[in-house]
């Protein structure tokens, strides 16, 4: 059994997969203290337990091949059940992106593409960036702190996606343009978050 928020299907909206239909797994729980920025609150709590069978047959019933765990902190229930989930999406022929902060680590064994999204003041160390395909942290209004951290880990500039921080399309519209002129001048890619443009603070997108 696995604690899930929520099952849907819809359109990635951010990072290196932007764009493309991706049924979406939103996994229960996350680590204190949270974040005050959280647009989730609603992961947070303990969930829906819901069998490995009856996720993978709601899962399957999109027919779409891109599966995106997510959270809350998806890699908190690895052990408890997520890891024998991915195996059989696996085993059905989907690809799987994982959305995480790594603020719970990132596992040994991970067989699919790990999103390390990092929220400002809350770097990981570089044994868990390691274990990361792509980095899209998420920029404030100080965006030093965020640069002088992707430069000290060395991550290279062409899987790092640089993110605006906020939850609302407004705060999203204020800041692209400061994370548009960084993307260009330390040859990042740029993240906007098109379900927020798309749709402001609307659930289920």
């Amino acid at each position: 059994m696995l604690a899930i928020c929520e099952i849907f299907y819809s359109l990635q909206g951010e990072g290196p997969f932007m764009g493309r239909p991706a049924v979406f797994v939103r996994m229960s729980g996350c680590v204190k203290p949270y974040c005050e920025f959280c647009d989730t609150p609603e992961a947070l709590g303990q969930g829906t337990p819901m069998a490995l069978a009856t996720i993978l047959k709601q899962v399957r019933s999109y027919g779409c091949s891109l599966v995106v765990i997510t959270g809350g902190e998806p890699f908190l229930q690895w052990e408890d059940g997520l890891l024998q989930l991915s195996q059989q999406l696996l085993e059905q022929g989907m690809s799987i992106q994982y959305e995480t902060s790594g603020r719970a680590g990132i596992p040994e064994n991970v067989t699919g593409i790990v999103v390390l999204s990092p929220k400002p003041g809350q770097w990981p160390s570089p044994g868990i960036i390691s274990k990361a395909h792509f980095l899209k942290p998420l920029v404030g209004d100080d965006p030093q702190i965020t640069l002088e951290a992707i430069q000290h880990c060395g991550f290279p500039a062409n899987r790092v996606w640089l993110m605006p921080l906020g939850r609302s399309r407004e705060k999203q519209i204020v800041r692209m343009p400061m994370v548009w002129d960084l993307c260009v001048r330390y040859g990042y890619c740029m993240s906007p978050r098109l379900h927020i443009l798309a749709f402001d603070q609307k659930k289920g997108i």
